[in-house]
């Protein structure tokens, strides 16, 4: 057992074993998030209510959550390209809180980052601009020092763009029906089943890990009732820290869409890796099968198997969703094969090159800078290039237009990366060519070996009023410190 597995081990012990118990239950109905469908016209502001609330995740037991128009996470926001959103962000949770529209391209200006925290009992009124084509987004806390908790807690939704090529797209499309939008977290409970979040040594060096996994707020394995043909699962890793590794029980995966929109062409695979925040669509085939289960690898694909699988004597893959056909007539479309145009990268037309490194040993002499700077990390601190976050530096200045090439490495451990205002490709991943799946548009890129290089454009403004964000997107080692900020001008 090395170092991180006996971490992960050492906390799980901690919460205590009756959330693993709680993921081997009887399978329960698939919730399914409100749906706040924009897209034929919006009439007055859209309204988002942040606040404090109880939810039962399935095992009876009623927990203290944060929820947006809901009891416990928020709605699935449909939009389309052309648009303009006018929120109106009511923040009633007893604390400040910053609400960032990850993976939208817009101006900082509107952004949601640590400078627009609202202060509880405020409204924060955006007028959110949508110029990007189809694609899965979402939104989440991000208050400095306080994202892991706040959306561990429940302050998370999700955000679709549509555009006129994906609405008339042969794909799935009704929501709830052949079309559905899953939001996978782990989760800790104690031994009356409510839910819990400490920050120990641990959880600051890994992250937060819970033992038990959750879809759209329910303790997984659930079951959906799906008619015939293609079914449409647009998938979000909304994990604090938690790497997973996601299968099918029978046949490939067939991706069709990661962060920033559809892949030039479906992508059949054994199995698609996802890092916290990330995001992936993929089409199951019902047309010729009575059943067929979403597997999710707790261990993230670790091949060494992990504290619990030894504990338990077998792996921690768990059939997350099991989807049975009704016998409905459904989707009759093929498969897809042409998706979007898409050129290959070319790192030759970038004109800027930058380094990042993600540190997590900085040494005694950062962790009362990083406190003083608002960081959140018990003792120590975390870094990018040497300095903690620092809400009154600029870290980087970016030329709006220019193609750039952002280089990533890290002193140790597994690590997903975040830019904010973009999507960008990726050119290599941990030294290698990135899997084909994640080869169209991207706004997450993980390291832990050599480079992860992107190539990147920002195409919109953001002022060091309202700067743009880089970080790793383990919550935790964000509110330690390992972020950056940068402006676009």
């Amino acid at each position: 057992m090395n170092r991180r597995q006996f971490l992960v081990g050492s906390t799980a012990l901690s919460f205590g074993l009756a959330g693993f118990s709680h993921a081997q239950s009887a399978a329960r109905a698939l919730p399914l998030p409100p749906l706040m469908d924009l897209t034929g016209g919006i009439d007055g502001r859209v309204p988002l209510m942040l606040a404090p609330s109880n939810h039962d995740f399935g095992n009876g037991a009623i927990s203290q959550t944060f929820g947006i128009n809901s009891t416990y996470l928020g709605p699935v926001i449909r939009a389309r390209q052309g648009q303009t959103l006018p929120f109106d962000v009511s923040n009633t949770i007893g604390e400040g809180v910053a609400l960032h529209w990850h993976g939208l391209h817009i101006p900082g200006s509107v952004d949601g980052g640590p400078h627009q925290e609202i202060e509880d009992g405020a409204t924060w009124s955006p007028d959110v601009p949508i110029v990007q084509h189809a694609s899965m987004n979402w939104f989440h806390s991000h208050t400095h020092g306080k994202t892991a908790r706040q959306t561990y807690n429940g302050l998370a939704g999700i955000l679709l763009v549509e555009d006129d090529a994906s609405l008339s797209a042969d794909l799935p499309k009704t929501y709830g029906v052949d079309d559905f939008t899953l939001i996978l977290q782990d989760k800790a409970f104690n031994g009356a089943g409510e839910m819990i979040y400490q920050l120990t040594g641990e959880v600051f060096e890994d992250g937060f890990q819970g033992e038990t996994l959750v879809v759209n707020g329910a303790i997984a394995p659930l079951t959906q009732a799906v008619p015939s043909g293609l079914v449409r699962l647009r998938i979000l890793n909304a994990c604090n820290a938690r790497f997973l590794t996601l299968s099918l029980a029978t046949g490939p995966l067939s991706v069709i869409a990661s962060d920033g929109g559809f892949l030039a062409s479906t992508v059949d695979v054994e199995s698609v890796l996802m890092s916290p925040g990330e995001r992936y669509e993929v089409l199951v085939d019902m047309s010729s099968i009575q059943s067929n289960g979403l597997q999710v690898d707790l261990d993230g694909g670790d091949n060494e198997g992990g504290f619990l699988a030894s504990l338990f004597g077998g792996g921690t893959t768990l059939t997350a969703l099991t989807l049975t056909q009704n016998g409905d007539p459904g989707f009759q479309g093929s498969m897809p094969n042409r998706l979007a145009n898409l050129s290959p990268p070319n790192r030759s037309e970038a004109t800027v090159t930058r380094s990042f490194e993600l540190q997590m040993d900085t040494g005694a002499d950062l962790a009362a800078l990083a406190f003083a700077w608002g960081n959140i990390c018990g003792d120590g601190a975390m870094a990018i290039n040497g300095q903690p976050m620092n809400m009154d530096r600029i870290d980087e200045e970016v030329r709006k237009g220019d193609k750039e090439i952002w280089r990533i490495s890290v002193d140790d451990q597994l690590h997903p990366f975040h830019i904010h205002g973009c999507s960008f490709r990726i050119l290599s991943q941990q030294g290698a060519a990135p899997p084909a799946y994640a080869q169209g548009w991207k706004d997450m890129v993980h390291v832990e070996e050599g480079w992860s290089e992107v190539l990147v454009r920002f195409d919109h403004q953001a002022t060091a009023e309202t700067p743009y964000m880089y970080h790793c997107h383990i919550l935790e080692h964000e509110d330690c410190g390992m972020m950056g900020q940068f402006t676009v001008t």
